[in-house]
């Protein structure tokens, strides 16, 4: 099979993009590709239900517990080589490579024993001294990782898919993936980025639930000691708390919020005063001075969005449905950026497995 195929892809957050490059950029013959979502990088409004220009986006490795942790550690990687290219290529990919340090007030036993997915293919790993650590800190790891402007990010995906690919964009909200034949003839491959998991014949995948997310993007001082390191807590109540820098004048982001099943689309106030609470303790260098002497942080705007996570881990599996293949890829969470690449790279990989048999 030697004839140009029609490639459907639902969804337009991170993984959308990126697996619509990864399969642009790997499949040896040039397809037609097509992206059908709601929502778009080149949107003049965000909504709170497209997560991706609201995440911090950074990478922070951890140890694997189970089965789809490993393999979601591994995708990790992929994505963090293909990130090393980009930033060397693409500056205006505002991919950046920076110190991250994390500081665990209460780590499990996978921590302690710098178990497997922790250190694996991260550079300049290494557990901090004791000396090293704030108050209440038991464990502390520092590591060459990543950070990225999350808008301009996709934007530059959005761009680069139209204007080198020839991708093509409609702006849509289906209420199933069979309407993707009322688009797109020829019986499309439908590859199937929706992130909450939607079904061929309607609905949502049962087993996605969305966990909300509330951060404060800051406008810190000019000089601060976090332009070039993230930094994150994990507290010894659950929580967690970060500053991640966004490269190109895109201010600092003081988070976060991890509440399961909530949708409320708004700030909550509870929210933002338990962020400053906290991030005017762990990061007073990223707030500014009022002519009194108080000290505040100058926000510029409250982020919420809604990570579409889902039970077991993200689905990658492949169904036929009349005669739709669809290639499943959703389900990431909050880690929708460490995952995206790595996410492409398995979906072209299966979408190839699915060419050649083609050809038998």
């Amino acid at each position: 099979m030697t004839n140009s195929i029609e490639i459907v892809i639902v969804g337009a957050g991170v993984v959308g993009l990126s697996t619509a490059l990864a399969v642009s950029e790997n499949l040896p013959i040039r397809h037609k590709i097509t992206m059908i979502a709601d929502h778009f990088p080149d949107d003049s409004v965000y909504e709170p239900e497209y997560t991706s220009p609201w995440a911090g986006a950074h990478f922070r490795p951890f140890p694997s517990k189970n089965e789809h942790e490993a393999r979601e550690s591994k995708l990790t990687r992929i994505t963090q080589a293909y990130f090393k290219k980009l930033a060397k290529t693409n500056p205006e990919s505002s991919i950046k490579f920076v110190k991250g340090i994390e500081y665990i007030e209460k780590p499990d036993s996978y921590y302690k024993n710098l178990s497997k997915g922790y250190m694996e293919d991260i550079e300049n790993f290494k557990v901090l001294d004791e000396s090293q650590l704030p108050e209440g800190v038991k464990l502390g790891t520092s590591y060459d990782t990543w950070v990225l402007n999350s808008p301009m990010y996709i934007q530059f995906l959005q761009r680069k898919l139209r204007f080198e690919y020839d991708v093509k964009f409609l702006k849509k909200r289906l209420n199933s993936l069979k309407e993707v034949n009322k688009y797109v003839k020829n019986d499309p491959i439908i590859i199937n980025c929706s992130g909450r998991g939607l079904k061929y014949e309607g609905g949502y995948d049962e087993d996605n639930f969305p966990i909300r997310g509330q951060t404060l993007l800051v406008n810190p001082p000019a000089e601060n000691p976090y332009k070039d390191k993230t930094i994150t807590h994990q507290l010894s109540n659950g929580l967690w708390t970060f500053c991640i820098p966004r490269p190109l004048n895109g201010g600092t982001i003081v988070g976060g919020t991890k509440q399961v099943n909530d949708l409320t689309n708004t700030p909550k106030d509870e929210d933002t005063n338990e962020l400053i609470r906290r991030g005017s303790k762990l990061f007073p260098e990223l707030m500014k001075e009022d002519e009194n002497g108080e000290k505040y942080f100058d926000i510029v705007k409250i982020n919420v969005g809604f990570r579409p996570a889902r039970k077991n881990g993200l689905n990658l599996t492949t169904q036929r449905y009349d005669k739709n293949i669809i290639i499943n890829a959703y389900g990431a969470g909050g880690m929708g950026y460490e995952l995206s690449y790595g996410i492409g790279f398995t979906v072209n990989q299966s979408l190839k497995n699915i060419l050649n048999k083609s050809k038998l």
